[in-house]
């Protein structure tokens, strides 16, 4: 399956390229206050009938050390948000498409959190930095700046 996953992986970048989803910087133009958060993908065998149809490998941020606002000031996001849907709107939507005699199915958005553009008050003056993800073959001397919101990101829900 590494064939699988290799191509997954590649997918997945060549994605969040086209989207401009970040530019490649060099370690060295980092400030001392720029944090560096790492990255990762999150694999994940996708089934169809119990039987294999992809590998999904999303990149996604190591959010979990991203810290909140506080007092001095100093932070990586301002506000988390978390959308929720109303099990009333649920309802209204699937009684709608009853009477309509509409098909209901599922919706997957590729790439859905790289759509919005990163908030006013994400990372340090603007601007978030991630590595490459273990196992991808990036330059070390080379870091990503995020343009847009990537997965696990406390804000990239609101963006």
């Amino acid at each position: 399956m590494k064939a699988e996953w290799i191509k997954s992986q590649t997918s997945e970048m060549d994605g969040l390229w086209r989207r401009g989803v970040f530019q490649k910087v060099r370690c060295s133009s980092l400030t001392p206050q720029d944090l560096l958060f790492m990255s990762r993908f999150q694999c994940k065998i996708k089934r169809k009938g119990g039987e294999f149809e992809k590998c999904k490998v999303p990149l996604v941020v190591q959010g979990q050390h991203m810290r909140r606002k506080g007092e001095d000031g100093v932070c990586d996001y301002d506000d988390a948000f978390s959308p929720v849907p109303a099990a009333s709107g649920f309802r209204t939507i699937l009684n709608l498409a009853t009477q309509q005699n509409m098909f209901t199915d599922h919706v997957n958005i590729s790439q859905a959190f790289v759509q919005g553009k990163l908030l006013p008050g994400d990372g340090h003056n603007g601007k978030v930095y991630i590595s490459s993800p273990p196992g991808y073959g990036e330059d070390p001397l080379y870091v990503y700046r995020l343009l847009k919101p990537l997965y696990s990101m406390p804000s990239a829900t609101r963006a």
